[in-house]
């Protein structure tokens, strides 16, 4: 009988350990479907983040970086967009990643839900006012 426990014990933690490397294989650099930006998916704590870290024009015409001018907070508007998290507070929920996006192109924070589509794909889906609108996204390495 002990046995049996024993290895119901290491069964439960096989899975437990392959359900986490499951919700990590998100992680790692991933090209926008506008292909004008990188997007630098990574954990902190029980949560995924996504920082932009390449744009296709990271200088304005005055030669002094993008920044978040379309942000509704006054405060935020001279913040650099290179470095900011767009992805926010992502959750692993049955087989997807639930949290918030922020748009800086028209300064909107919007629902969220990411999935792998084999190891290269990543769907992107945005919700706003019911209607949803959705990206694929592209592993890359940087």
């Amino acid at each position: 009988m002990n046995m049996k426990k024993a290895l119901a014990a290491f069964v439960f933690m096989l899975t437990m350990i392959s359900m986490v490397q499951g919700q990590d294989e998100i992680t790692g650099t991933w090209l926008t479907q506008e292909q004008n930006s990188k997007v630098e998916i990574y954990k902190n704590g029980t949560e995924y983040f996504g920082k932009i870290v390449w744009l296709e024009k990271p200088m304005d015409n005055k030669g002094k970086p993008v920044t978040d001018k379309n942000n509704p907070d006054k405060n935020l508007k001279s913040r650099p967009v290179m470095g900011l998290d767009m992805l926010q507070n992502l959750k692993y929920e049955e087989g997807k990643w639930v949290g918030k996006i922020y748009a800086p192109k028209r300064g909107f924070t919007l629902d969220a839900e990411l999935m792998l589509e084999g190891n290269s794909q990543l769907k992107v889906k945005i919700f706003r006012w019911g209607f949803t609108r959705e990206q694929v996204w592209t592993r890359d390495s940087l």
